[in-house]
């Protein structure tokens, strides 16, 4: 049995995968900003036949002091991490910030998971053998490189679109940073991009545009379908050394050039160790 925690595994490709796993027998802690919800997904994960115990978290990824509560919450189970999965991600139709004053769309998605996989290296470090820390990123990262003048759109116009790329590019430049940070670890920092799902964030990422939520349900795959995909990687295929891999649906996969700049990946981690005061 492993112990796999995820982000946003309340809903969406999170949850799909929590249940994958937890059908194989697995022990998830799911980390949810709603507790509600959050609670309404453990007690679907109960029901299932594997057997193992899962536990919830409450932490707001909008919130750098909410991420560190909800790690020290992780950490008191007292459970050494075979995975972590960085899943959770928001997007947005107007510039809004978190509650550390960052634009929200690169808060949750990345500097929150920068910091959250920070703090549980120590966890993840422990297992015995190779551990993995999973960032789900996106196709979507393709297009310009990270705008270290303005990450915020203080002053160039939002778009949520443009917002989704940038923080999902940073997805990828971490990992290939952290890859450089945890060399001899047994930790394989890996980028996946996990196919296109009708989600809440795909409907908020074709916005208004008329027929985009028709369109969403037909040519989108169902969640549950990206749930095996990433539990997988989670916790198997570990005869295959994954270390700073990017992959497309499970499959290797080539990220953008402006994902490949490794001086930008290494002015990204600076920037962010900074910002979330590392």
């Amino acid at each position: 049995m492993k112990t796999i925690a995820i982000t946003g595994a309340n809903r969406g490709i999170g949850l799909a995968a929590a249940r994958h796993l937890a059908a194989d027998g697995h022990r998830t802690v799911l980390i949810c900003r709603d507790e509600h919800r959050g609670r309404d997904a453990l007690d679907s994960l109960a029901a299932l036949p594997g057997g193992a115990e899962h536990h919830l978290v409450v932490a707001d990824l909008a919130s750098l002091a909410s991420v560190r509560e909800g790690a020290g919450a992780v950490a008191d189970l007292g459970f050494t991490l075979d995975a972590l999965v960085n899943n959770a991600a928001v997007l947005v139709p107007e510039r809004t910030l978190s509650r550390d004053g960052f634009e929200i769309q690169l808060a949750v998605t990345h500097l929150a998971h920068f910091l959250l996989t920070d703090l549980l290296l120590p966890r993840l470090r422990r297992r015995p053998g190779k551990s993995r820390v999973v960032t789900v990123a996106s196709a979507a990262h393709s297009g310009p490189p990270f705008d270290f003048g303005d990450p915020g759109f203080a002053t160039r116009p939002y778009r949520r679109t443009r917002a989704y790329q940038q923080s999902k590019l940073a997805n990828i430049l971490f990992t290939f940073a952290l890859v450089r940070r945890t060399t001899g670890t047994g930790i394989e920092p890996v980028a996946l991009h996990p196919g296109v799902y009708d989600t809440g964030l795909l409907r908020n990422y074709v916005g208004r545009v008329p027929g985009g939520g028709l369109a969403a349900t037909v040519f989108a795959g169902k969640p549950d379908r990206a749930g095996p995909i990433l539990a997988e990687l989670a916790a198997g295929r570990s005869d295959e050394n994954l270390t700073g891999a990017y992959l497309d649906k499970g499959r290797p996969a080539t990220p953008s050039r402006a994902a490949l700049d490794e001086e930008a990946q290494e002015r990204l981690w600076e920037w962010s160790a900074s910002a979330v005061g590392m």
